[in-house]
């Protein structure tokens, strides 16, 4: 396997582990026996686990932000529309992890961001990626007066996230997909409601 083949091995097994049991639970033996990695051959492809968790947040954001960028960027469908298809997908993603899993990136965020700046830093990045994503939707949405035109799209999508992140908690906590489903529904009431009331 070439080196680049299994640094990519390592960070992919290593991510799945830490997604299910969290970020410290997770030991650099255990990612190894994972990838099929003889013992002692992390640092040769990490400087330390610090340096793996940053791979590892990318990683992550890889995957989060493209799944943004095909709902949210779908021409062919109206701007509130595809906000609404994107947290369909993932309500369908949680269900199918029985509500364990949660949002990777929310996962370590409550983990780390007291106790590791560099990750800390990282992972602001990457929320705040995720969080222009929704505001560029947002604003679209705008354009074709779905919302008013003086709506804050960067606020909302701030908010809209928040509840997202906060929703997917409770889930977590009650094994349970409502607060899901109560975030998603209360999301798209809101939005209805800026609307003037004849369009609502």
């Amino acid at each position: 396997m070439a080196r680049t083949n299994t640094r990519e091995e390592i960070i992919r097994k290593g991510a799945e582990l830490i997604h299910a049991q969290g970020f410290n639970a997770t030991g650099l033996q255990q990612i190894l026996q994972a990838a099929g990695i003889p013992k002692g051959s992390f640092y040769f492809y990490f400087k330390s686990k610090e340096d793996f968790g940053l791979a590892v947040v990318d990683y992550f954001n890889a995957i989060i932000n493209e799944i943004f960028k095909h709902y949210l960027t779908d021409t062919k469908t109206a701007p509130l529309k595809r906000l609404e298809k994107l947290f369909t997908f993932f309500e369908a993603s949680f269900q199918k992890s029985n509500q364990a899993l949660g949002c990777p990136i929310g996962n370590l965020s409550l983990e780390l961001a007291d106790t590791n700046e560099r990750l800390r830093a990282h992972l602001a990045g990457v929320i705040e990626t995720l969080i222009a994503q929704i505001a560029s939707c947002l604003q679209e949405a705008k354009s074709d007066q779905s919302i008013p035109a003086d709506l804050n799209t960067m606020d909302t999508a701030h908010f809209i996230f928040h509840g997202f992140e906060g929703a997917v908690l409770h889930m977590k906590v009650v094994k349970s997909i409502e607060p899901f489903q109560s975030f998603r529904n209360s999301i798209f009431g809101y939005l209805k409601y800026l609307r003037p009331e004849e369009e609502r």
